[in-house]
């Protein structure tokens, strides 16, 4: 059931993406990535519109029989794993379909080289509303100053401070950065909303149910601010030029972000 709704429900952002994609696969072949890695993949349904994009609207897409694509979906769950191989199969997309751990690029990495001779950093790395379900893992160095945060965290019953939960999503991205320094992580996320702004929105936001859905089942929201903060003290910026919220105010709960090194 997750896998099957969390196709459905991204497929309203997908459009947003497409100018990113567009962009990165119209220029000169050796500015381009060599393919796309999707980890986290789902049911690869955001795998299998890049790939349509791609090979309708852009150059690119022209030359596929001289310039393939190298695409890979990768999922910790073996169940989301058979579902993408067989839809991609359906569409008649050709995709490596792997096991894989967001909290682990190294391994990533070493596959990819292992197995397919490709490195992770030529590729265009992708996912959607995975870095804040990625498994708690305590960080091993504070932060260096107080978290902005307005959220409330917990593993397992547990309170989590802001400082760690920031602290941890910089931590993760500290881990991926060394592969997405050249073409990024184009990544959709989810938020939180402070607590003070949805209470004087009730009706209007669906924060209230984001902070419940997700603190019960030990997800980690932060703000679409201190996200983008984190993840340029990673050494990840957000492209201006591709960022945007939804909905468009300081109610957002959702962001897509082209977060490339400095």
């Amino acid at each position: 059931m997750n896998v099957w709704g969390s196709g459905g429900a991204h497929t309203t952002y997908f459009k947003k993406i497409d100018e990113v994609v567009i962009d990165l696969f119209n220029r000169p072949l050796d500015e381009q990535p060599k393919g796309i890695v999707d980890m986290g993949c789902g049911n690869g349904a955001f795998l299998q519109h890049i790939f349509e994009v791609i090979a309708q609207r852009t150059l690119r897409g022209q030359m596929l029989d001289e310039h393939p694509l190298f695409l890979v979906g990768a999922d910790f769950n073996e169940v989301a794993l058979r579902v993408t191989r067989a839809n991609l199969t359906k569409a008649d997309i050709w995709a490596k379909v792997i096991w894989g751990d967001i909290g682990r690029p190294d391994l990533l990495a070493r596959d990819l080289r292992d197995d397919y001779g490709i490195a992770l950093e030529d590729l265009l790395n992708v996912r959607t509303f995975l870095d804040h379900n990625r498994p708690w893992e305590p960080p091993t160095e504070p932060l260096d100053r107080a978290s902005n945060s307005t959220g409330a965290y917990a593993y397992r019953g547990a309170r989590i401070s802001n400082n760690d939960a920031e602290a941890g999503l910089l931590q993760h991205l500290r881990r991926w950065a060394p592969y997405v320094q050249r073409f990024g992580l184009l990544v959709i996320e989810l938020h939180t909303v402070p607590p003070r702004r949805t209470a004087a929105n009730l009706g209007r936001t669906a924060a209230t149910a984001y902070d419940a859905t997700h603190g019960f089942s030990d997800q980690y929201i932060l703000e679409v601010d201190i996200f983008n903060q984190t993840a340029a003290e990673a050494g990840l910026f957000p492209d201006p030029e591709h960022f945007c919220k939804f909905p468009d105010s300081d109610l957002a709960t959702v962001s897509i972000n082209l977060l490339k090194g400095g």
